[in-house]
């Protein structure tokens, strides 16, 4: 747009000194249609299915960054309901590890007036006694979830937890949510959309965070009777997050538990799977995608296999031993 301007003034210039022949005229309104052309295009690209990404390398670039762990307040940012204290002592909030996933500045500058755009018909349509501002991005002078350096500051795109689960053996990834639309699908994203991507995001890095946290109790020869990674990490999907959850080895729950949980952790199928990411051309496209999935066969690496699969088969078996039946609220009714 400033070239095309400048090319205006150039003009008016050379017109007003009579130094403006045919050929030149022809060639100045070529060179501003072909750059009106190309602001129109990105512009119309912002607005299609997830369009409008900018490569900054031949090696292709990240879509979205995330902060794991991430404070509080940045969650309350996204949705303040998320974030409150279920104990009276407020000790499951403190154990809790929560991922922000953002919009990195790899994206157009024209994706981020369609997010303002989207974020004002939102408010228009459902503000509700100023409620309205903990469901879409808030404006800003730098505009909407553009990355400035303070990702603090910002409101992010995507938000997940990891949290104890109801048993308080393993844990469970919830209060996943994101604002991107699912239904806009777009190839060159990992997992088919904006959406798919930016929740694939938020489960890596959580998973990294387990791991993290799980090598370095081995390390410390601390909790490694109770805490493992197969079966250790319980999760509730859904159509869309089911898929990525299969493509990132989890596997289904074969039993019933308090958590009424979908996927379950595997150790094998997470390091195949993973391994796979991080060779694969698809994933190649996003540097940040490939060092996750790198990070994660890494620490994987670092466990002691039949260990940790030989927790899951012992608690398998007090499972079975115990009392606990989830059909009781149920049958009641029967």
């Amino acid at each position: 747009v400033r070239l095309f301007f400048a090319l205006m003034l150039l003009y008016t210039t050379l017109c007003r000194v009579n130094r403006v022949n045919a050929k030149m005229k022809a060639l100045i309104a070529l060179l501003s249609a072909t750059l009106l052309l190309s602001s129109s295009i990105d512009v119309a690209q912002a607005f299609s299915a997830g369009k409008g990404f900018g490569k900054s390398s031949p090696l292709g670039a990240d879509r979205f960054t995330a902060i794991c762990p991430a404070a509080p307040e940045t969650i309350s940012k996204f949705d303040s309901t998320l974030i409150n204290d279920d104990d009276d002592d407020g000790s499951k909030s403190d154990n809790d590890t929560w991922v922000a996933v953002y919009r990195s500045k790899n994206n157009l500058p024209s994706v981020f007036v369609r997010d303002s755009f989207f974020d004002a018909m939102a408010v228009a349509t459902t503000a509700q006694d100023g409620d309205s501002q903990t469901l879409v991005s808030s404006t800003t002078q730098e505009g909407v979830g553009v990355i400035s350096g303070n990702l603090q500051g910002e409101k992010p795109v995507a938000v997940a937890r990891l949290t104890a689960s109801k048993d308080g053996e393993k844990s469970i990834i919830d209060s996943m949510r994101c604002t991107l639309k699912k239904e806009n699908t777009n190839p060159d994203c990992d997992g088919g959309s904006e959406h798919c991507e930016a929740i694939g995001v938020c489960i890596d890095e959580l998973v990294i965070s387990y791991l993290q946290n799980l090598v370095e109790e081995e390390n410390n020869a601390v909790g490694t009777d109770t805490l493992h990674f197969d079966g250790g990490i319980r999760f509730r999907g859904t159509l869309f997050s089911g898929k990525l959850l299969e493509a990132r080895g989890f596997r289904e729950a074969t039993q019933l538990s308090a958590d009424m949980h979908s996927h379950e952790s595997d150790f094998d199928g997470a390091l195949t799977n993973y391994a796979e990411r991080s060779t694969s051309t698809d994933i190649s496209k996003s540097p940040g995608a490939r060092d996750r999935s790198l990070k994660i066969v890494s620490l994987l690496s670092k466990l002691d296999r039949n260990e940790d699969t030989k927790g899951e088969v012992e608690e398998e078996d007090d499972e079975e031993d115990s009392d606990y039946d989830p059909w009781a609220s149920v049958k009641r009714y029967l």
